[in-house]
């Protein structure tokens, strides 16, 4: 019987792993070898477009742009516009530690600078998977699970968070130093840091939260050093500003609200309390001595994918390492009732993200999120 389930279980990896990476073949051929579209359209831009904009603001800041300029959306549009022929608006609010943690890179064009990065994320993040599973289950996973293909979609950066989170959550006994670089890095999302970082402490990972703050730290530090203390403000009054003159462009509660007709004021406070109860569970969850590691980490992705007012969907490739932790603790313990739907939606997500959009006027990926969140705490005994 378990060889049954374990032939069912690769099998139905093999699926979804052909189907997603032929579907990511496919976008990519919407692409020339420059980066753009082969055909004008009124969605395709540029190749992972919001990365386009994290990357015109990293080179303003490298050349020394006052940090209140860079984070114009005029000035990140006129610097694509003449390094790409890219002819349309941009955004970016990037945080100054994601420029100074990818200076190495800037030195390339885009295109090479986008080839490198997505080249890396699915590698961190198969390196990531490879703590949890074996070897040829990893190998499946990397494109089964969409985050790579959500991060290619758009230019997000969720999985790059999955990637952190995971290989410090798992490494934090047995490899604390290890633990705390990956937990440092992880600040570039400083959400997801939070989080992370409190789920070390919550377990008395004393060593693995120190190196993953002093590291967190120094490059809070070398970013402010390197950019000034104007770029923090400036990201930040950027990431304001975009969220409430383009709310559409995010799939946050906020943004969500705001982007069908809500004033700002009922919508903030709305995303406030969602974010108390996010936060109430994981602390239950955390205190609660019979709940799994894997059950708590699956909910603190969800809750990193939900508290976050500022998050795209191509962003939501964080939520796929809550998968991840989900699935390991049901191979451990066997599914529950519903679990089995649950895992094929979160495999399936690309295809129905359309179609919610469409009619339901909500991202699939912030209904996983939540599904994934109560689907956490239902496991928590």
């Amino acid at each position: 019987m378990e060889t049954e389930k374990k032939v069912f279980q690769y099998v139905f990896l093999l699926l979804f792993a052909v189907m997603t990476a032929y579907t990511f073949l496919l976008r990519a051929a919407f692409y020339d070898e420059e980066g753009m579209p082969r055909e004008e359209s009124g969605y395709l831009r540029v190749i992972g477009e919001n990365l386009a904009g994290d990357y015109a603001l990293f080179r303003l800041l490298e050349n020394k742009t006052p940090p209140a300029e860079a984070y114009q959306s005029g000035r990140i549009s006129n610097f694509l516009y003449k390094s790409a022929r890219v002819d349309n608006s941009f955004v970016s609010f990037a945080s100054p530690m994601k420029s100074f943690v990818f200076v190495p890179w800037l030195s390339v064009d885009y295109y090479g600078f986008f080839e490198t990065w997505i080249f890396w994320g699915i590698l961190l993040f198969g390196i990531a998977l490879y703590s949890l599973f074996p070897l040829s289950q990893t190998l499946l996973l990397m494109f089964a699970l969409p985050a790579g293909f959500l991060g290619f979609l758009t230019g997000g950066w969720g999985i790059y968070a999955a990637a952190g989170v995971i290989l410090t959550l798992c490494l934090a006994e047995r490899h604390p130093k290890w633990a705390g670089f990956f937990g440092g890095l992880c600040i570039i999302e400083p959400v997801t840091f939070v989080l992370v970082a409190a789920a070390l402490m919550f377990r008395r990972q004393t060593k693995a939260a120190v190196y993953c703050c002093i590291i967190a730290a120094a490059i809070v530090f070398f970013s402010l050093t390197r950019y000034g203390p104007e770029a923090f403000s400036s990201a930040l009054f950027a990431a304001l500003k975009a969220l409430e003159s383009k709310p559409c462009l995010f799939s946050s509660w906020i943004a969500l609200l705001l982007c069908s007709g809500v004033s700002f004021i009922p919508a903030a406070v709305f995303q406030g309390a969602a974010v108390a109860a996010v936060l109430f569970g994981a602390v239950r969850l955390m205190r609660t001595p019979s709940c799994r590691p894997f059950v708590q980490n699956a909910y603190l992705c969800a809750a990193a994918c939900l508290i976050s007012p500022f998050f795209y969907v191509s962003d939501f490739g964080l939520l796929y390492a809550g998968v991840a932790f989900l699935l390991k603790d049901s191979e451990q313990r066997g599914c529950l009732k519903g679990d089995i739907f649950f895992f094929v939606a979160a495999f399936s997500s690309i295809y129905l993200e359309s179609f919610f959009l469409r009619y339901m006027g909500t991202p699939f990926q912030v209904v996983l999120s939540v599904w994934l969140l109560l689907t956490a705490y239902r496991r928590r005994y």
